[in-house]
């Protein structure tokens, strides 16, 4: 029951990067992407979470496809819970980055983080979850914040969200405004596959699941723990 934690239920899982420490590697993927562009920096601040232990780090670094190198801060982490039955289990740990940490504001996260050019969401999870439950809460969250999930760029990646996720592996949602467009533009890594999106708010309308109105309220705390 416990690695179905994510069934039927109203979660959001916005998987859009995804490592595991096994599937790193040098080089570059057939889209063109480096294979780890994402590298973290200074001392990490240990945090255990139901015994599991988790390194937080103060900054990182994201190499984009075009080769740009951004600087990013740790701006805030959260334990997102959920009921199964009468049981309250750990879903998984959200270690948020930007850009410019200083410009997200408690009162107004959604409108100041369009303030900021790059974001990251690592999702360090703490239970099972199989594409069929990604995908629906997926849905379920966006459809709350009143996304439109038929919109081109929201259809095409619904459809390409056939993988799954277990405990101990790690998503890494990388969002960042190209200075070529004025899309927004998401990466995709999935040790199965990768996925390359980009929408005028696709990157806003994915961070609303977290800094948007709450789904429930284990989801309002994940929220007030990330802007704490």
């Amino acid at each position: 029951m416990i690695n179905k934690i994510f069934s039927n239920s109203k979660v959001l899982i916005v998987t859009l990067v995804f490592f595991s420490s096994a599937s790193f590697c040098d080089g570059r993927d057939t889209l063109g992407w480096p294979k780890n562009p994402v590298v973290f920096s200074g001392t990490p601040t240990a945090t255990s979470i139901g015994g599991t232990n988790i390194d937080i780090f103060p900054s990182a670094s994201v190499t984009l496809p075009t080769g740009e190198i951004e600087p990013l801060t740790f701006s805030g982490k959260g334990l997102r819970q959920k009921w199964i039955a009468i049981v309250k289990v750990n879903a998984y740990v959200g270690i948020h980055y930007l850009d410019n940490p200083s410009l997200l504001s408690a009162a107004d996260p959604i409108g100041s983080l369009a303030n900021t050019r790059t974001r990251m969401m690592v999702l360090h999870m703490l239970q099972n979850a199989t594409a069929n439950d990604i995908r629906a809460e997926f849905e379920d969250a966006l459809d709350f914040n009143q996304v439109n999930l038929n919109s081109p760029e929201m259809s095409s990646l619904r459809k390409q969200m056939t993988f799954s996720l277990n405990a101990g592996e790690r998503a890494y949602l990388i969002g960042y405004h190209s200075s070529d467009d004025e899309d927004e533009h998401f990466y995709i890594y999935t040790k199965q596959k990768s996925i390359i999106e980009k929408g005028s708010a696709l990157v806003s309308d994915f961070w609303r699941a977290w800094f948007g109105a709450s789904i429930d309220q284990e989801m309002a705390n994940f929220k007030k723990a990330l802007l704490k």
